[in-house]
């Protein structure tokens, strides 16, 4: 009974997630910070923008830890391994 209750949770917060995150990587690159980033950044950085799978996970990363402060619970900090192939095909 409690992974069901696990599930029903989670299961939303995946797709928001992972919606949010295809938003946010699909705005930033209609707006240009995206190219802008991508052409004046260290190197490093540059690849990471560069790349939509990494861009996607690091953007799913900070929405889970808003999520995570807002509903107290670590177990939010599991939806980013799993959103990002989401978002990556959303892309």
């Amino acid at each position: 009974m409690q992974a069901i209750k696990f599930l029903v949770v989670m299961l939303p917060a995946l797709i928001i997630v992972a919606l949010a995150a295809a938003f946010i990587i699909l705005l930033i690159g209609k707006l240009g910070i995206r190219d802008e980033i991508i052409a004046k950044a260290p190197k490093f950085i540059s690849r990471l923008f560069d790349c939509d799978f990494c861009l996607s996970f690091w953007v799913a990363i900070i929405i889970a830890v808003v999520i995570a402060i807002i509903f107290n619970s670590i177990y939010f900090a599991l939806v980013p391994i799993i959103s990002t192939p989401i978002t990556r095909v959303l892309i």
